[in-house]
């Protein structure tokens, strides 16, 4: 970022008692471009130093009350004032008046008489190494607002590897725990089928999660190649929901469907479309409580379908309905007490079904549990030659 102009939009505080020293001083700077401000003392100095930061400050000596020495030393001493340049004014000959006003903190000293090139060169001098301060400043907060950000996400990408990494060993312990079981059970049909269909669900959840986690890869790159086709929406909402209600935690859960009838199919890539409702079907299960209900709703919207899949449970506070698509919220969903999204699964659906040209979202004007919205592309048949004649 390129610096201010030295001279242009500078404002300058005179700090001097000497009404004629004061029209001289404003005489010089105003005509150079400075905007310039007076006081009369060194307490109202201090006090409009601390209110109203000027870019350099021209300090008379001699001042009634605080004299120029003590207001140099505490604006100097003074963590919020101490970069701002201070040329001090004096009429005093004395080497050592100059050495104190050095020692007390000064940048510069000026004599009066004042010469009028000798004083802009000065200021101008004195603002160039301001301007660069203030630059270095604020190059150096951003850096370490940069710093806390990099931090921020490298705890959070532990975090977010951590569930990763829980989620995913959890179905790799029910395989290896019903194989165990069926190697005990040998024999019996009824448990190997159990066991089976245990092993089945668990192994589908867990390549389910890799794929998630490949397409993101993909999706983020735009490197994923869809084929969309016309998929019958209810049909595959029917299938998805039984094979959840087949699952021994969810046998207690009410589920309502209220499919619109006559729905044109959707315009999706057919598998991928699936992962996206088998992963919004597992949160939203997951996180509906015993002899609650889940309502799936399905309808036409101008050239698309509305897919609206509502549960009774907790609502999620709104600082989340958006950060809830995201990676990184997924740890802090879970310390509010919520049971996060398997893997990446509501990260992959907001992704995939951008990809589609469609959406995903949580409703805003709900009060009571939550309900997922699903914009889906409409399959709209082409027509022939004959039918466009017509």
């Amino acid at each position: 970022m390129a610096l201010p102009p030295l001279n242009k939009q500078a404002t300058v505080l005179i700090v001097e008692d000497n009404q004629e020293s004061i029209d001289l001083l404003v005489y010089f700077l105003e005509p150079a471009g400075y905007k310039v401000i007076t006081a009369s003392d060194g307490y109202q100095a201090i006090e409009m130093v601390e209110n109203h930061a000027p870019d350099i400050i021209l300090l008379d000596i001699m001042l009634p009350g605080l004299d120029g020495y003590e207001v140099c030393e505490r604006l100097k001493k003074n963590e919020r004032t101490f970069h701002i340049p201070i040329i001090m004014i004096t009429a005093l000959k004395e080497l050592k008046d100059k050495i104190r006003a050095l020692e007390a903190g000064a940048d510069d000293f000026i004599s009066k008489p004042f010469d009028s090139v000798e004083l802009l060169a000065r200021v101008k001098s004195l603002l160039r190494l301001k301007f660069y301060h203030d630059e270095l400043i604020r190059k150096n907060q951003e850096l370490e607002k940069k710093q806390r950000q990099l931090m921020r996400e490298d705890q959070l990408k532990k975090e977010l590897t951590n569930l990763i990494v829980h989620d995913m060993k959890n179905p790799l312990f029910i395989i290896q725990g019903n194989l165990q079981m069926m190697h005990m059970q040998k024999g019996n049909a009824d448990f190997d089928e159990k066991y089976t269909k245990r092993i089945e669900r668990s192994s589908r959840s867990l390549l389910r999660m890799v794929l998630n986690l490949l397409d993101i890869s993909r999706l983020e790159q735009k490197t994923m190649e869809l084929e969309p086709v016309p998929v019958d929406v209810n049909a595959l909402i029917q299938q998805i929901i039984a094979y959840f209600q087949d699952v021994p935690e969810h046998e207690n859960k009410i589920v309502q469907l209220k499919l619109g009838k006559e729905l044109p199919p959707a315009y999706v890539d057919k598998d991928i479309f699936e992962r996206v409702l088998d992963n919004l079907f597992h949160f939203v299960f997951k996180n509906t409580p015993e002899y609650m209900t889940v309502l799936v709703e399905t309808a036409p919207l101008d050239d698309r379908l509305e897919i609206k899949v509502s549960h009774d449970g907790r609502p999620i506070p709104d600082k989340f309905k958006e950060k809830i698509f995201q990676k990184y919220a997924q740890t802090e969903l879970k310390q509010e007490g919520f049971k996060p999204a398997r893997g990446l699964g509501l990260i992959f659906c907001k992704m995939a079904m951008q990809a589609h040209g469609g959406d995903i979202y949580l409703a805003r004007d709900i009060h009571e549990g939550n309900s997922f919205v699903l914009e889906v592309p409409a399959y709209v048949r082409k027509k022939s030659n004959a039918e466009k004649q017509e």
